[in-house]
């Protein structure tokens, strides 16, 4: 009698076998027992099968899981898998290794201007230049967009990775010949090292990752490495946003107003400050917070509250007698740039009541040169809507004499570092002077800033400057300082007259 086949030995009936002409195939066998009229096992039946194709398809699949798909090279799995083994290596044998995190500089304009399928051919150029600066023993990924990572492993000192890093900038650097364009790419790269002390692998990429954003501030094309001032800035950053959003939220700002006086002494308008009383650190400086803000985007709801209190506070000096004081609000480019913008200031003033006559809006040259057509539309609209218009900071920025013709603006402020040194320095004082010289002519009002002392308060007098604004004639305060101050002009007024 035949006995049948142990499980076994069914299991090694499949495998990888030869066809007639020698080509390898894997196959299943599937063998079957052939019994006689008494059911006797008389023979088996072998059936195979050709899975060639069934394991060609779960090799793609497994590839692709651990490949990125555009440039061919290990994704962030793999990557990351590659990097603990390393690491765990490095950790019990004293080896270093160190992490590169690669980010290119302006990729996305090329993709806005030429398409997706010139990016992806850039992409794939740039993990070829990436792949040939590297030794056999160090991997390369993409981690997703243009942001790339490598692992250098054996790492003898600083020297080895600087001179990786070295290589890599000027070979990513050279023009990329794109479907008959001639484009040209920078990158920031952070650097990271392990450390006796690093608590796992996934660090390293965090660390490189802070690094390459300190990288970008330097002015790109650029290396830098991690440092634990990088992490304390970083964690500093995170808690300032998180307390910035306890602010929006529990409206926790105040607003304070400068005076701007004319040249009889009187006060004129007054320029909303916006002001953050922590509860804990005390008034954090804005140049502390704006910047953040604007990068979070919280700056948008920060924005739309100032715009609201400085049209409340002005109705209720008006309410208070004092008269009808205009403000001026800063804008900042994303909130003079997003398209509900019109429609939320005429809201603001429909909502709070003030005259539109009332508020001006402060701009800075920047603003107003990015996208200039649409900006000189957006200021036609406010000059439609009897908002007035001033050019913050005048002669920091642009300082394009020839688009001042062009705009519908009533006002530029020149900036406090010329006022600073008009009774000091002859270049200073002829700058200021050509100022307010052709503004004038182009029917434009001037605010001096910064004015500290009264030589220089003179000196603007003598050039025949409109408003002055400044320390030495008043610091914002709260509205009801301002109040007070503006009863005691009325009050000295009326005494005089």
């Amino acid at each position: 009698m035949i006995s049948e086949p142990s499980p076994k030995a069914r299991s090694a009936a499949g495998g990888e076998c030869q066809r007639k002409d020698g080509t390898p195939f894997w196959n299943d066998l599937y063998v079957s027992p052939v019994r006689d009229d008494q059911g006797h096992i008389t023979h088996f039946v072998g059936v195979q099968h050709d899975i060639s194709q069934h394991k060609a398809y779960e090799a793609r699949l497994a590839y692709h899981a651990t490949h990125d798909d555009l440039t061919r090279l290990p994704n962030r799995m793999q990557f990351e898998e590659k990097l603990h083994q390393r690491f765990a290596h490095a950790q019990e044998s004293g080896e270093r290794i160190s992490v590169l995190f690669v980010d290119l500089d302006d990729f996305k304009p090329i993709n806005d201007t030429l398409g997706h399928a010139v990016g992806d051919q850039v992409l794939i150029e740039v993990a070829k230049r990436l792949h040939a600066a590297l030794r056999q023993a160090d991997t390369v990924a993409r981690l997703g967009g243009d942001e790339f990572v490598l692992l250098l492993t054996n790492i003898v000192d600083k020297g080895q990775v600087i001179d990786v890093a070295e290589r890599l900038l000027p070979a990513l650097a050279k023009p990329y010949c794109i479907a008959g364009h001639e484009l040209y790419l920078t990158a920031s790269v952070g650097i990271a090292m392990s450390q006796p002390d690093t608590p796992q692998p996934q660090t390293l990429i965090q660390q490189a990752d802070m690094a390459m954003y300190k990288a970008k501030q330097q002015g790109r094309n650029a290396y830098a490495w991690f440092s634990h001032d990088i992490n304390e800035v970083a964690n500093e950053r995170v808690s300032l946003r998180n307390d910035l959003q306890e602010a929006i939220d529990h409206q926790g700002f105040e607003l304070h107003y400068q005076p701007l006086f004319n040249r009889h002494g009187r006060i004129d308008s007054v320029e909303a400050l916006l002001r953050w009383p922590h509860p804990i650190k005390g008034y954090i400086s804005p140049a502390r917070f704006i910047s953040l803000a604007e990068a979070t985007g919280q700056i948008m709801p920060i924005s739309e509250w100032v715009l609201q209190r400085a049209c409340k506070d002005m109705l209720k000096l008006q309410r208070s007698g004092l008269g009808e004081l205009r403000v001026a609000v800063n804008l900042s480019p994303l909130q003079f740039h997003r398209d509900s913008f019109l429609a939320t200031l005429r809201q603001t003033l429909l909502d709070t009541g003030l005259p539109a006559e009332q508020l001006a809006l402060e701009l800075t040259e920047g603003i107003l040169m990015d996208n200039t057509d649409a900006a000189i539309n957006i200021l036609n609209e406010l000059h439609t809507m009897q908002v007035s218009v001033s050019i913050d900071d005048f002669g920091t920025g642009y300082s394009s004499l020839s688009y001042l013709k062009h705009l519908p603006i009533s006002t530029i402020k020149i900036d406090r570092s010329f006022i600073s040194e008009i009774t000091n320095s002859d270049g200073d004082s002829a700058i200021v002077q050509g100022v307010i010289s052709m503004a004038h002519h182009l029917g434009l009002n001037v605010v001096a800033e910064g004015v500290e002392t009264n030589e220089q308060h003179q000196r603007l007098l003598a050039y025949r400057c409109d408003l002055f604004q400044g320390f030495g004639l008043a610091k914002p305060m709260p509205l009801a300082e301002l109040e007070r101050l503006m009863a005691e002009q009325e009050v000295s007024t009326s005494t005089n007259s």
